[in-house]
């Protein structure tokens, strides 16, 4: 039963988080239900806590007497009083005791109650203060109790006081010393459970919560516990991180317990099995087949990872390249990547692209023309010997004519040897080449992409 002052909070903390039910339950520790009872009688404006039942009793009013009486009449003992009547019960008997005037004015009234003015009460303080005896016989001297003398201080100094000791005014006493040590080693201990518990935090989780362990749900708690249960008394961490003992244990077993255990085996004879050659789509469809077993393609290819069931996939090659090296002289840059073209046949591009078929691999040997991005002639052929690049020049030729075309390449040795220079320079074509260092920026390029 929750009284008015915790429902007031609930309901201010609810207003705050925008009536989030989930986050104010996790950190009060208050089931959502009952939080939406509230909300709902404050929006009803229905009372908040339900008044007590006026039930009649069943004892009259002259038995309440009779028995009353014969209380005060026969020593004020109570359990002569159940012995002699027998009901009802001791607790009720009591209760009807400390209600009647005779008991209250017997033990609470005080006739002769001395009041004492500001001037007198400070006095007081300060004797309780710096006195050589304790403080009862303070008390007992002025006839007040101890409580009143801590609210007299609390009156006239501003602060609560705390349950005063007898101060020594050069040094401290050995025991007063050892319950200091024990008190420090206590707070160290407490302070290093922290620390402790929010290195941990940040070590598992991989998140800071700050300060306040109120941030973390019981699984976090869970995972910490399970770690700093070793060096410290768990007791004390739930104490720390504000969690039941029952919680902690029923999140410690849903954190072991794993529901692919099963589905896990099952997987391991169907990978095996089958050559080590089954992807996720195959092996879902080899759990639905043989084990009617349906779960999504995610959680297929999360298992196989973690049972490390990896289909091997051959790694291709390398890719082909024609450089061998700076065999002839080098060629000026011409083009120096301005591609662009004001009519046919002005700037041309030329290179060799491999392709890997079904039945081996082709090479490909164009000349692009830089003015509508067309091809004008192309050789294709099982090996990129010289004869490919060759035969798409003499082809170039027949249709180009004796136009002085830029032909531009890279430094592949197709382009730098004999065969092809003489070609080149009988036909009056201008040579184009990359730059040594563009070369070798590119090559880096493709080989990353690759």
């Amino acid at each position: 039963m929750y009284d008015i002052k915790t429902i007031k909070v609930a309901l201010k903390l609810l207003k705050k988080y925008d009536y989030k039910f989930i986050k104010v339950s996790r950190e009060l520790g208050i089931k959502i239900n009952t939080l939406r009872l509230w909300r709902k009688k404050e929006l009803n404006n229905l009372p908040l806590v339900n008044n007590k039942r006026n039930k009649p009793s069943k004892w009259s009013n002259e038995h309440k007497k009779k028995l009353l009486d014969y209380f005060f009449n026969h020593g004020e003992n109570l359990m002569i009083v159940f012995r002699k009547f027998g009901e009802p019960s001791y607790s009720t008997i009591k209760r009807w005791v400390r209600l009647d005037k005779r008991y209250k004015q017997k033990h609470f009234v005080k006739d002769d109650i001395k009041c004492y003015t500001t001037d007198e009460k400070k006095q007081i303080i300060i004797e309780s203060t710096t006195r050589d005896n304790s403080l009862d016989k303070v008390a007992n001297k002025y006839d007040v109790s101890k409580v009143s003398i801590y609210n007299w201080q609390n009156e006239l100094v501003g602060e609560i006081m705390k349950p005063i000791k007898k101060i020594n005014k050069y040094t401290l006493t050995k025991d007063e010393l050892i319950e200091e040590i024990v008190k420090l080693k206590k707070e160290h201990r407490q302070l290093e459970m922290e620390n402790k518990i929010l290195k941990k935090a940040n070590e598992l989780l991989k998140k800071e919560i700050g300060a306040d362990f109120n941030n973390l749900t019981n699984k976090d708690k869970t995972i910490i516990i399970s770690a700093l249960k070793e060096n410290y008394k768990i007791s004390k961490l739930f104490k720390i991180l504000n969690i039941k003992k029952a919680t902690y244990y029923y999140e410690f077993k849903r954190l072991n317990y794993d529901k692919y255990k099963n589905v896990r085996v099952y997987m391991k004879s169907i990978f095996n099995s089958n050559y080590n050659c089954y992807g996720y789509r195959r092996m879902k469809k080899a759990l639905i087949k043989e084990y009617n077993i349906n779960i999504s393609e995610k959680v297929i290819i999360r298992l196989m990872r973690e049972e490390n069931l990896i289909v091997y996939v051959p790694v291709s090659k390398k890719k082909y390249s024609s450089y061998e090296g700076e065999i002839s002289p080098e060629v000026q840059n011409i083009v120096a990547r301005d591609f662009s073209s004001t009519r046919p046949h002005e700037k041309t591009l030329t290179d060799i692209s491999e392709f890997g078929l079904y039945d081996g691999k082709v090479y490909l040997s164009p000349l692009i023309d830089c003015y509508n991005g067309l091809p004008i002639t192309w050789t294709i052929g099982k090996s990129p010997n010289s004869n490919l690049t060759n035969t798409m020049l003499e082809q170039a030729k027949l249709i180009i004519g004796d136009k002085p075309t830029i032909i531009h390449s890279d430094r592949g040795f197709h382009y730098r040897i004999p065969s092809w220079i003489e070609r080149m320079e009988s036909y009056g074509f201008i040579r184009s080449m990359v730059s040594i260092k563009d070369f070798h920026i590119q090559k880096q390029i493709k080989t990353s992409y690759n």
